[in-house]
Parts: structure tokens; sequence; C-alpha cells
């Protein structure tokens, strides 16, 4: 116990007399240099390629790890108090600006993840954990505080009645802006984004935008919102904008031009990245896209992943006749949870093992001109949900082709 409370105290007044005797000489050059040479047998861990600017505080640094390539700009402060378990943890490429100010107290770790990015004058303190995550951003002014005041007892005084320390997670990917105040117990989500001068008090679900005081979450980034207000992935937006801007260049070529164009060339790869997007969304096995043929009462498969037989085989399916015949016909969208309960046209249907499908409409104006599917091999109940983003997604498909479709030298098959 002695020789413990021994080299603790030597740990202390070695790390005392560096850090007064080399904290304050300026420039990269010398002072830098100084730093990084003598502060290596104090700290737990220092990395390669570490910059530690002047007036850098470090307080018990046998608990404080850093990574390589770490920047600490002038008057950051790392205190890690004189607790054995206490922790601070920056990741490689860490960047603290100017001011920063980094405090575990009381048996507590803070851990800042690879890549991250801290501004200028940024608070991290608490009795409780914190954890912040990979690659994110933290902008000036910023404060996040792993402790709240316990003031149930208004006999007694508020400093006396103790504190909770339920700790802060912010998660990969995450910008916080400027003057952002993150409580006690939050967690916010990756890829999150909380607007400048919010306060944060309650968990912030991943890949959400949040702003005011408290901070109320606005829109999800996952979302795109449409001209017409309608919402769609911001996965499947994607897909689609490269269809109609496939669309938009085919149209011109076939009215610069004599040739006679086949669609399915057209527009093969970009539908199959749309259709690439929709099974991951829906988690969906199948999804195929049907066009009217030259013959005007029969589809075509256009496009299709997990069906491409059907393209191979060129099935074509009579308007009302099978699933996607009859959807056609009617214009009404359909659920089916049981594939075995209705008559198909196509034999693939069957034979690829389709349990569960639903199937909509896709239409010009008031003109019905394909069909869109999707499909599961286990059974699987979609939800009107599922159903309503399905007609979404075939509607902008309708707007995209249209020129195409209307086009007097565009081939169908």
């Amino acid at each position: 116990m002695l020789n413990r409370e021994y080299v603790s105290n030597w740990q202390h007044i070695q790390e005392y007399l560096l850090t007064n005797l080399f904290g304050y000489i300026p420039t990269n050059f010398v002072g830098g240099r100084l730093r990084k040479l003598f502060y290596r047998g104090i700290f737990r861990n220092l990395g390669k390629s570490v910059y530690i600017d002047s007036y850098v505080r470090i307080l018990n640094a046998s608990c404080i790890e850093i990574g390589n390539k770490v920047q600490l700009l002038r008057n950051v402060n790392l205190d890690a108090r004189w607790h054995s378990n206490n922790r601070i943890y920056l990741g490689d490429l860490v960047s603290l600006e100017q001011g920063v100010d980094i405090r575990a107290l009381n048996n507590t770790s803070v851990e800042i993840h690879e890549g991250t990015f801290i501004g200028p004058y940024v608070c991290i303190t608490g009795s409780g954990n914190i954890k912040i995550g990979k690659n994110c951003l933290i902008a000036a002014q910023t404060g996040l505080f792993a402790n709240n005041h316990i003031f149930s007892d208004p006999t007694e005084n508020i400093n006396s009645q103790g504190v909770t320390r339920e700790g802060i997670v912010i998660e990969d990917d995450c910008w916080l802006g400027s003057g952002v105040k993150v409580l006690d117990g939050v967690t916010i989500g990756e890829g999150s984004i909380i607007g400048a001068g919010a306060v944060v008090t309650k968990d912030i679900p991943p890949f959400s935008v949040a702003v005011g005081v408290p901070a109320k979450v606005v829109r999800s980034r996952k979302e795109y919102i449409c001209e017409d207000g309608s919402r769609l992935p911001i996965l499947l937006s994607t897909s689609l904008a490269r269809v109609e801007k496939a669309a938009k260049l085919s149209y011109q070529d076939l009215q610069n031009s004599d040739r006679t164009v086949k669609y399915d060339l057209l527009f093969n790869n970009v539908l199959q990245v749309l259709l690439t997007s929709i099974c991951q969304i829906m988690n969906a096995d199948s999804v195929t896209v049907l066009l009217p043929a030259e013959k005007e009462q029969q589809l075509f498969v256009c496009a299709s992943i997990g069906l491409e037989e059907e393209i191979r085989e060129g099935i074509q399916i009579p308007f009302g006749c099978g699933f996607a015949g009859k959807i056609a016909t009617s214009a009404k969208r359909v659920i089916v949870d049981d594939l075995s309960t209705i008559e198909v046209f196509s034999p693939i249907l069957r034979n690829k093992g389709i349990r569960s499908i639903i199937g909509v409409p896709l239409q010009l104006k008031e003109q019905v001109c394909g069909v869109l599917h999707v499909g599961n091999f286990c059974y699987h109940q979609f939800s009107n949900d599922n159903i309503q983003q399905l007609q979404l997604i075939a509607d902008h498909i309708g707007l995209a082709i249209e020129p195409l479709l209307q086009s007097t030298k565009l081939k169908f098959n």
C-alpha cells in the first residue's frame, strides 16, 4: 500500500515538473518536439505524430491515452484528477481546438474516438461516463454534462443532496452545432445533426435532425421530402433521381435521331440500381417492373431482381390474367399474404417460391402503363405503409419515364 502511494506521488511530482518545465515553450519546432519527447513517459499511452501546443494543461496523465496524429491546441485542459479508475481516451486523428476542457471526475471514463473534431471552448465533463464516436463534429461552445444534481428535498441544500450520473453517448458521424448542450442520460444516434443552440434532454434516434429548446426531431436524414410533400427513404430517392436523369437523356437522344431504341436497353442499369434499393429498404426477395408490350393488352417484365428468369424466357402477362394482369386492369393495389391462394399466370412466380407479394399500378395520369410488385420467399404480412410507399415509388417511376412511353420511336419488347 505504501509502495503504491509512493509510486503515485512520484508520478504526480514527475508530471508536475515536466508540464511546468516544457508546457509553456512556444512553437512546434522547439516546444512541440520537447513535449512529445519528455511527456511520453507520463502518459498511459502517447501515439505517433502527436501535436501538443503550449499552455496545454494535463492532470493525472497516467490515466490518459492519446492515439496517433492527435492535435491538442493551446489552452486545452485534460483533467483525469487523482483517481486511478478515471480514464480519458483520444483515438487516432482526434483534434481538440483551443480551450477545450475535458474532465473525467470520480471513477469516470471519457472516450473520443477516431477522426472526431472538437471545436474551440467545448466543455466535456461529468461524474458519468461520456463516449463520443468516430468522425463526429462538435462545434464551438458546446457542452456535454454527464451528471444532474438531485434537488427533491427543498429542506436540504442542493449541493448536499448528491448527483445522478447516467452518462452520455454520441454515436458515430454526428454533428453538433455551436452552443449545443447535451444533458445527462442522453444518447444521440448515429448520423444525427443537432442545430446550434439546442438543449438535448432526451435520446435522439439515428439519422435525425433535431433543433430547439428542448431539442425536438424535425426530420430524418434517411428521408427525402419530394416536391408534392411526400417522403421517401434517401436511398430510394437517390436511385429514382438516377432513373429520371437517364430517362431525360434517353428521350433527348430519341428526339435527335431516327433510330428505334429498345426500352430494356436504355434502362436496364439504372432500374436495376433502383430495384436493389427497394429490396434493401423493404427487406424483400424480389422486385419487378412490368410495362405494356407492343401488343397493348400484354405486360412484359422490364426489369427484375429475384425473378430474372421471366426476362430470359420472355414471359408476357395478358391484361386481366394472373396477379400483375389484374392489377393492370383494375388499377388497384393488391396485398397477398399467401400466393398459393390466388391464380398466377407466370409459372416462374410459383417455381421460385414466392410466398407473399404486394403489387401496385404504375400509372401515367389516368392510364395504367405497368405494374410494380415486391415479393418474399417466406410468409410476410405487408402493411398498408409498405404498399403506400411502393405506390409512391411507382408514381415517381411513371413520371420519370412518361416522355419515353409517349415517344413514337420507342419499341417495347
